[in-house]
């Protein structure tokens, strides 16, 4: 009960965090404009039908009319005009951000609106940039800046999700209760970090070797919005239709192969020929687990390529979502070694990142089509 408890709350947290993301990408800043008229005024007339083509051709602008002939509009309308320190006799009166205008006039008073508009946008977009340490409120851990946090928390939650894979886990898993029945606890350790680096290390470079493709071919990005919603759909798909949270894409003839080769390997006398053979091994795992991933590096490496980051900053994402990724198969492996005990994580949690993941993905999906800017947070 705890642990699902302590999941949902993790769920929550994401999802505010996400919306709050969005939230604040798509912001879009309007520019109020006052206009105190009087029904009996021609100008009033030509101005409101000025204000009214303005606000149609520009969704930007958004104007406020007070007709002074009614009592509270004309209490507010001193009210302004006291505060801006102008005469509250004429009409018409317009307020644009501290800028007032008193009378209207096709060849003069319009332009010098239209100018106030546009000054008053570009402060609003300045402080808009100034602010873009935005802070945004997540349950129970409280307020946090958005810019500098998105991509790192990003690649925690990905590549967390991508850990849960069960493609890999069962192979280490195998691999260990192997190790385990050794005498030798150096070569247990050795042969065990080597599938662990290996399969680090591949992950990697597939994943750098994809973000330069991505950025060199832009039409690319709609190929990884196409294989985000497949990727996430059959991970939803797969929960609906089978029970079993095992990997969908090795079936039982294949992981006899696989565990002849273990076995094949570790019982090398030579211990570079054992280490060789499971590095090959895990390259050749990890190739398989990049389809049973359904799409979660791909998806994260084409976020990579949506903003505008150094080269050593694309690597240290990367590495971020690697080491998550790995940090489940650290944990359960140096807890066998240390116990002697063979100790994996519940299914349960590979179905409950398979859920988060192919939501997340078809997410991704869909703003890579529609809108990627919402991905882009540098």
């Amino acid at each position: 009960m705890k642990n699902k408890f302590n999941f949902l709350l993790l769920i929550l947290v994401m999802i505010t965090f996400i919306t709050n993301i969005i939230n604040v990408k798509a912001e879009e800043k309007k520019v109020d404009v006052y206009l105190f008229y009087s029904q009996t005024c021609p100008h009033c007339k030509a101005e409101i039908k000025m204000l009214d083509e303005l606000a149609k051709e520009n969704n930007i602008i958004i104007v406020h009319k007070y007709e002074i002939n009614d009592p509270e509009n004309n209490r507010l309308f001193k009210k302004k005009a006291k505060e801006l320190g102008a005469s509250s006799s004429y009409v018409p009166f317009t307020i644009v951000g501290k800028n007032y205008f008193i009378g209207y006039s096709e060849f003069y008073t319009k332009q010098q609106i239209i100018d106030a508009i546009n000054k008053e946008l570009s402060i609003k977009n300045n402080d808009n940039n100034q602010n873009s340490n935005k802070i945004i409120k997540v349950p129970i851990i409280g307020k946090i800046e958005v810019k500098g946090v998105l991509l790192p928390v990003i690649a925690v939650i990905m590549g967390t999700l991508d850990g849960f894979n069960p493609c890999a886990m069962w192979i280490l898993l195998f691999l260990i209760s192997v190790l385990i029945g050794m005498k030798d606890k150096k070569r247990m350790w050795i042969l065990g970090l080597t599938f662990i680096i290996t399969s680090a290390l591949m992950y990697t470079l597939v994943m750098i070797g994809w973000l330069k493709v991505v950025e060199s071919l832009s039409w690319l990005r709609y190929v990884v919005a196409c294989l985000a919603i497949i990727g996430g759909a059959f991970n939803l798909g797969t929960l609906i239709r089978k029970k079993n949270d095992g990997c969908e894409v090795i079936d039982d003839r294949k992981r006899k192969k696989i565990f002849i080769q273990i076995k094949k390997f570790t019982g090398e006398q030579k211990l570079i020929l054992a280490v060789i053979g499971i590095m090959i091994l895990a390259i050749l795992v990890n190739l398989v687990e990049l389809v049973c991933s359904s799409g979660l590096p791909l998806g994260f490496t084409q976020i990579l390529a949506e903003n505008e980051i150094s080269k050593i900053g694309y690597f240290i994402y990367i590495l971020i979502y690697i080491f998550f990724f790995m940090l489940d198969d650290i944990i359960v492996f140096v807890i066998a070694m240390l116990t002697l005990n063979l100790t994996g994580f519940s299914t349960k949690y590979g179905k409950i990142s398979k859920i988060i993941g192919g939501i997340i993905l078809i997410i991704i999906g869909i703003l890579l089509i529609f809108n990627p800017k919402l991905l882009s947070f540098s």
